[in-house]
């Protein structure tokens, strides 16, 4: 018995080193050479009611790698260390947004951009409803290497982009355990997914109609036939089991 009890514990010390780094820290500290391109980011807010979130930058070095221990085999693998940094826009008149971030973020780790996160999220939500709370953010997600693109879940896009997605307002209304409801957005894809070549210049200028809001209603109780649902802006209630709208059917309703 003691000896099995010895197995268990040093079965769960390996499964729980899967992760364990034994690598020094990592310098995240940037300094763009004075040659580096740098990429224009531009936002144009849609609403009073929103606004664009910062910059999330992620960093990629191949210079300054990590290693950990496989939980499975007690093999050393090694990694490129990421470095992730958030930019705020800046108002620069009226409803436009700016920032600029450094393909080539240098310092001794020799850092080089591999995604941008953009978007915007709603930050006041009462004007719909005052019980109501903001909710998840929308935007895109640029990548600038094949490190982040080999998924297969980004599409190619070569050059200046110019991104203007539709969204609609999408309220949530969770009714288990401690009550909220949230307003979210509702686009045809909630983050973009693209890989940009010889991109400079990135311009994200999204459309919001507030005169379609799109609402899911949570259970009440977890009882047997007891089902969540979607009620679109004419008042339908989507299929039994739907639990995300679809946005094809919201953007081509006729209101009266």
């Amino acid at each position: 018995m003691h000896n099995h009890s010895k197995i268990i514990l040093f079965s769960l010390v390996l499964f729980f080193s899967a992760s364990c780094s034994i690598s020094r820290p990592v310098n995240k500290t940037l300094s763009p050479p004075s040659d580096t391109k740098w990429i224009n980011i531009e936002i144009k807010n849609p609403s009073p009611y929103t606004k664009p979130f910062p910059l999330e930058a992620r960093y990629i070095s191949y210079s300054c790698q990590k290693k950990r221990i496989s939980g499975f085999d007690g093999s050393i693998i090694t990694e490129p260390s990421y470095n992730v940094i958030g930019i705020p826009m800046l108002q620069e008149g009226g409803d436009i947004w700016r920032a600029k971030v450094a393909m080539i973020g240098g310092g001794s780790c020799k850092w080089t951009l591999n995604v941008v996160d953009l978007g915007i999220e709603y930050i006041d939500a009462t004007h719909l409803d005052k019980e109501l709370v903001p909710g998840t953010a929308v935007g895109a997600r640029i990548a600038f290497d094949n490190d982040s693109s080999q998924n297969g879940q980004y599409s190619s896009a070569h050059g200046d982009l110019y991104l203007s997605p539709k969204y609609y307002p999408f309220i949530s209304e969770w009714n288990l355990g401690e009550k909220k409801k949230e307003l979210s957005l509702l686009g045809k894809k909630s983050f973009l997914h693209l890989r940009a070549y010889e991109t400079n210049q990135i311009k994200f200028y999204p459309e919001l109609d507030e005169t379609k809001v799109v609402r899911y209603i949570g259970i009440e109780k977890k009882i047997e036939g007891a089902r969540s649902k979607i009620i679109y802006p004419d008042g339908s209630v989507g299929a039994n089991g739907e639990i995300f709208p679809d946005f094809d059917k919201v953007d081509k309703m006729k209101l009266p």
